[in-house]
């Protein structure tokens, strides 16, 4: 009970309330604003001889091994040429389907490969 007591008393003295934040403590300034997002034309000038992983939606529809539609493979290919025309060292990464127990052929990406 002493304990409490002399909290509230050092509260008191202090001018602060045990429920509210003090206003110096996880307040951010007023002026505080979020930056936007940057797209990949305005660090193109940074990407000379940088690695950059491209992640691509190449889940495309086959037939066997043969590629039905393969819409999502040329969709990506424009970020990746001028990823590569600015002078980075580009990186593709996907998957195709969900394995159940570790690598199956049909879910090969070799004719993503050989498409894009």
């Amino acid at each position: 009970m002493k304990f409490f007591t002399a909290v509230v008393a050092a509260l008191a003295v202090t001018g602060t309330s045990a429920f509210a934040p003090s206003p110096k403590f996880g307040v951010r300034p007023a002026s505080f604003e979020l930056e936007a997002k940057k797209s990949i034309e305005d660090v193109a000038d940074e990407l000379k001889g940088k690695r950059v992983l491209v992640r691509c939606d190449v889940n495309v529809p086959l037939d066997g091994k043969t590629i039905t539609d393969d819409t999502r493979i040329r969709s990506s290919i424009p970020t990746i040429k001028f990823l590569q025309e600015k002078g980075a060292i580009v990186t593709v990464c996907s998957h195709l389907g969900r394995p159940k127990d570790g690598p199956e052929d049909k879910f090969s990406l070799g004719p993503c490969a050989e498409r894009m």
